[in-house]
């Protein structure tokens, strides 16, 4: 049986198609963050865009969103092996690209990630174990940060809670502290909050 002709072949199909097989990875990019799960969110820079971004230990790669991406001035690369990907609504969508040499500003330290682009609806970029095992990053979701070491010290990342970033603490910093971020290239926004006062007819009947 083992000099069969046919038996052969059939075992050369099947290793083909192995080698051809999509992999199935996970992540979370749909609907609201589950509080039970691992994860935790926040708005950091992307090569210098503003991203509201999940840190996921349940996702084994990273992904951007495909509206996101076009933000990113880098020409994806082609992948070896087509991903499936499995979202939390339960659809599955494909990628076959991947994003190399992003850079992710995390309190002022500069940090590379390849990331993956798919449709994504909640979130412009899931961080996953990828890149959270490369840096030995470790979230803690009690506390809602993600520790990372750094050279000789411990960077401390402050997520934004899962409330879809909609409860974000604002700090008052000096001028000085301002003009600081100024001269490193930070962006500066001016806004203007004014409140309209309205008359109460009640009053006037």
């Amino acid at each position: 049986m083992s000099e069969c002709l046919k038996l052969k072949n059939q075992n050369r199909r099947h290793q083909t198609g192995n080698n051809k097989a999509r992999e199935r990875v996970y992540a979370l990019g749909g609907g609201e963050v589950n509080p039970d799960l691992n994860v935790i969110t926040g708005t950091f820079l992307l090569n210098n865009h503003y991203a509201f971004i999940l840190f996921d230990s349940g996702a084994n790669r990273s992904f951007m969103s495909t509206t996101f991406s076009s933000l990113i001035d880098v020409v994806p690369s082609a992948l070896d092996v087509s991903y499936a990907v499995e979202l939390a609504d339960g659809r599955v969508v494909g990628s076959d690209t991947i994003i190399r040499g992003c850079t992710l500003n995390l309190l002022d330290h500069l940090f590379n990630i390849d990331i993956m682009p798919i449709e994504l609806s909640s979130f412009n970029v899931i961080i996953g174990m990828d890149w959270l095992s490369t840096y030995h990053a470790v979230i803690i979701y009690n506390e809602k940060i993600v520790r990372i070491p750094y050279v000789n010290k411990l960077l401390t990342i402050q997520g934004n809670g899962n409330d879809g970033g909609s409860n974000l603490r604002l700090n008052i910093i000096s001028y000085t502290k301002t003009q600081k971020y100024i001269e490193k290239g930070h962006p500066v926004f001016l806004v203007q909050i004014t409140k309209r006062k309205t008359k109460d007819k009640s009053k006037e009947k």
